[in-house]
């Protein structure tokens, strides 16, 4: 089973990241498995990449960095993807 990851801002700072869009969940539903110090994350329809980069503590640019064969262009991403995450708790 994976290790739960603990979302290392509070809700007040996503909302003011998002512009006070509400909370990241409503933006990053996908599933993960952590392995070591990464996540392979699963992408839901519905995601937004800068939902699931505010719910690990990165940067959507630092996502499309780790991940150059799956993501393209940050404001299109595909439900069922598989991209690699290095949330910065365990950098």
């Amino acid at each position: 089973m994976a290790d739960e990851v603990k979302t290392p801002i509070t809700d007040e700072m996503v909302e003011d990241a998002q512009g006070g869009y509400g909370p990241w969940w409503q933006f990053a539903k996908g599933t993960y498995v952590q392995t070591g110090n990464f996540i392979t994350y699963t992408i839901a329809p519905g995601d937004a990449l800068s939902g699931i980069a505010i719910r690990f503590g990165v940067t959507t640019q630092e996502i499309k960095n780790w991940n150059p064969n799956t993501i393209k262009d940050i404001n299109l991403i595909y439900a069922g993807s598989q991209i690699v995450i290095y949330p910065r708790i365990y950098r």
